[in-house]
């Protein structure tokens, strides 16, 4: 006969173990309730314990990608993991490098992080290491016939970026140039670690706070200018509201500036932002070209 398991059973040998609910209430039925029993058949399975990690914070990783054989697919996942050491694992590596291939065909992977297969591995490999581990983000880009897409992944595994580019005029005669801008703004994106594409992809709320943060900073540098005349004996000249006003604009400008991609300055030619090389080779090549999207992603890094 079958021992009913009860949720207190199964609560009791999670406390114990940190292992998952469904594993304790799995062990409880293999062991026929028998809880010194169940604890060995985790422990043999590599589960007791790992979970008790999953506080602990996952700062090291991976990240890997892949582009299918006519280079019209990229895919690009993150892989996170507690040290360095575990990191730099062979086994962790060709973990991402697998996952991130598969996501080329399968669109069950669009969102790795959420599929219950990639998930299965990552956890095989995590028991192994001994050390929690999780599948951060991923993402696969399926150019449009417009389209290029291309990446840049720093030599440290840590850093990568993807960017698609569309071009409205004769695809193939500009394919190589295309490519290489698309992976010269990955680049930048990897140096640089804007948040968004465009000004206009900025949340209105997000902009307004940067503005009451420069406002407050501004109001406090007003009272203290106001004093150190005061001191000195000297008369103090207020700024016109005008004046104010130009300066808040220039701070939200300069924010634009670093937290924009196509406002940052050109990582190859700091006198031009990365929109204008974009016009520029624009210009060269006889239509328009627009950057789609981007994504990058750095190891520890929101």
């Amino acid at each position: 006969m079958t021992a009913t398991i009860t949720s207190e059973q199964v609560m009791t040998l999670r406390s114990q173990t940190g292992a998952g609910i469904m594993d304790c209430k799995s062990a409880l039925k293999e062991s026929a309730g028998d809880l010194v029993k169940a604890v060995d058949l985790l422990r043999k399975k590599g589960l007791a314990g790992l979970a008790k990690r999953a506080g602990r914070l996952m700062k090291e990783g991976v990240v890997a990608l892949a582009t299918s054989t006519d280079g019209k697919t990229c895919a690009m996942i993150e892989i996170n993991c507690e040290t360095d050491f575990v990191a730099k694992n062979p086994e962790v590596g060709n973990l991402a490098k697998g996952l991130v291939s598969a996501m080329l065909g399968d669109a069950s992977l669009s969102d790795p992080a959420g599929n219950a297969s990639a998930k299965e591995k990552l956890q095989a490999v995590a028991i192994k290491m001994g050390e929690n581990m999780q599948i951060r983000r991923g993402v696969a880009y399926h150019a449009g016939p417009k389209s290029e897409v291309n990446f840049y992944l720093h030599s440290d595994t840590r850093k990568a970026a993807m960017v698609e580019v569309e071009f409205d005029g004769e695809l193939s005669a500009a394919k190589a140039e295309l490519l290489n801008l698309a992976k010269e703004i990955s680049m930048q994106s990897v140096a640089m670690n804007p948040k968004w594409l465009k000004k206009d992809d900025v949340p209105a709320d997000v902009v307004e706070k940067e503005r009451e943060i420069y406002r407050a900073k501004m109001e406090k540098d007003e009272t203290d200018a106001k004093a150190l005349a005061a001191e000195a004996g000297k008369p103090y000249k207020a700024k016109s509201p005008e004046g104010i006003a130009k300066m808040l604009e220039g701070r939200v400008s300069k924010f634009y500036q670093e937290s924009c991609l196509l406002e940052q300055a050109s990582i190859r030619d700091a006198k031009l932002n990365v929109s204008q090389t974009v016009k520029n080779l624009a210009t060269k090549l006889g239509g328009n070209i627009t950057v789609k999207r981007f994504d990058c992603y750095i190891v520890g890094v929101e």
